[in-house]
Formats: structure tokens, sequence, C-alpha cells
């Protein structure tokens, strides 16, 4: 994901999408695929550092990435087993501890955080109470508040 302050455009309010991941077993045969389906054109994303392939891209074609896929590792999941291929959608809260904990709250399962994303901000994966799953991200925000 890009780095918050890198002036990508306006700051997403508290609720709205922002940001979707490709999160693929096989980048290359996935980036080619999108690519060929769709015509996106992905470029390697600065805030991931040298030794992540993290290829963002602009679904509607506006040179603003608006997501980015990756190939998943079993280092990623401490030994568990890898779930599936699969797309996440990001959607922007304020504070991501409070927003994880009202989730959880009313039903939701956390799945993995709230944690740091460096350069980009605190995200969380949850199931939402049908156990559809989604993420949250406070662009920005670090630390546990």
């Amino acid at each position: 994901m890009s780095d918050a302050s890198e002036g990508y455009g306006p700051m997403p309010a508290h609720g709205e999408f922002c940001w979707v991941e490709i999160a693929s077993t096989d980048l290359e045969k996935c980036r080619s695929f999108y690519s060929n389906v769709f015509g996106w054109e992905f470029n390697r994303s600065q805030a991931a550092g040298e030794d992540f392939p993290y290829l963002e891209f602009s679904s509607c074609g506006s040179g603003q990435p608006d997501g980015a896929l990756y190939a998943m590792t079993p280092e990623m999941f401490g030994g568990e087993p890898m779930p599936p291929a699969h797309i996440a959608h990001y959607i922007a809260v304020d504070d991501c501890d409070a927003a994880a904990a009202k989730a959880a709250g009313l039903g939701a399962t956390i799945l993995k955080g709230p944690e740091d994303i460096p350069n980009v901000g605190r995200m969380a994966f949850l199931n939402d109470p049908s156990g559809a799953m989604f993420a949250m991200i406070a662009l920005g925000q670090q630390g546990a508040k």
C-alpha cells in the first residue's frame, strides 16, 4: 500500500473503501492475467521495501494506485497453513484499534491485527458476523491508541 504521506490525493473518510489487495500464490501468472484482462499496469511500490514485491496498480487508469498485487508466502502466516488466494477490500477508519474493538463487540472476529504497516498506517483483518472477510486501515496511524 502506498505511503499515506506521498500525496496520492485526499485521505479517505471513515467508512470509505480505500484500497484493494490481491493476495496471490503465483505473482507473475496473476500479473499477466490482470494485465491482459483489464489492461492494468503494475509498478513496484517503494513503500514495501526492496525484499517484498508489492505491485501497485490503478484500476481506473488515473495513475493514482488504488490497489496492489502480491504473492503470499508461508512466512507471512507464522508456520500456519496459507489461506487460499483472495482479494481483500480495505475500509478506511479514523482509529484502527477502536474500530476493530467496536466491530468485535458487534459480532466480528478479528483475524489479524491491529498492527502497524511501516510508512502506511495501522490495519486489521476481520470477518463480519456472517463470515465475510474485510480489512480496515487507519492511514498514517502508528501504534496502539
